[in-house]
C-alpha cells in the first residue's frame, strides 16, 4: 500500500456549508491512507496572501505545486502515477478569489490546473481533495476509480 502525505495551503475560508461537508468527507476518506493537513490563509489581497504563503513554503521540506489555471493538466490515472513519483511530503497551493501571484508561483516546483476554467477556492479545493482521494484509491488499488 502506497501512502502519501498532502498538505493543502488555501486562501480563504469554506463558507458553503455542503461543499464544506463534501471536503470533510473526503478528508475523513483519505485519512485511512494519507496525512493531509489544511492551512487556511485570510483573504485579503494577492501581494499579502502570497508573503503568507511563501513564509510558510520556506517553512515546509515539500514538493510544492501551484494550482493555476495556466498549470499542466493530468487525467486522473497519469496524476495518480505523477504523484506517486514524488518522494516525502506534497504541498498544494489554492489561491483566493484573485488567484495566486506570480511570486507564489514561481516559489512552487510545479504548475497544476485543474481544469482550463476557473473555479472559486471552496470548489477547488473540493475538486483536489476528490482528485486525491482518487489518486490514492488507483495508487492502492481501490474500486473507486472506474476505467
Amino acid at each position: 500500500m502506497i501512502s502519501f502525505n498532502f498538505k493543502i495551503i488555501a486562501v480563504g475560508k469554506i463558507k458553503d456549508l455542503n461543499l464544506n461537508n463534501k471536503i470533510e468527507e473526503y478528508l475523513k476518506r483519505l485519512s485511512h491512507d494519507t496525512k493531509t493537513d489544511i492551512i487556511e490563509i485570510k483573504d485579503s489581497n494577492p501581494l499579502s496572501e502570497g508573503l503568507k504563503i511563501q513564509e510558510i513554503l520556506k517553512k515546509e521540506n515539500s514538493f510544492s505545486i501551484a494550482l493555476t489555471e495556466e498549470g499542466k493538466t493530468y487525467g486522473s490515472i497519469d496524476f495518480s502515477r505523477y504523484l506517486a513519483a514524488i518522494p516525502g511530503k506534497i504541498t498544494f497551493v489554492i489561491g483566493g478569489p484573485f488567484g495566486l501571484s506570480e511570486q507564489v508561483k514561481n516559489t512552487c516546483r510545479q504548475r497544476l490546473s485543474l481544469s482550463p476554467m476557473t473555479f472559486t477556492h471552496e470548489m477547488a479545493r473540493l475538486l483536489l481533495l476528490e482528485q486525491l482521494y482518487r489518486a490514492v484509491s488507483i495508487q492502492n488499488n481501490r474500486s473507486y476509480h472506474k476505467e
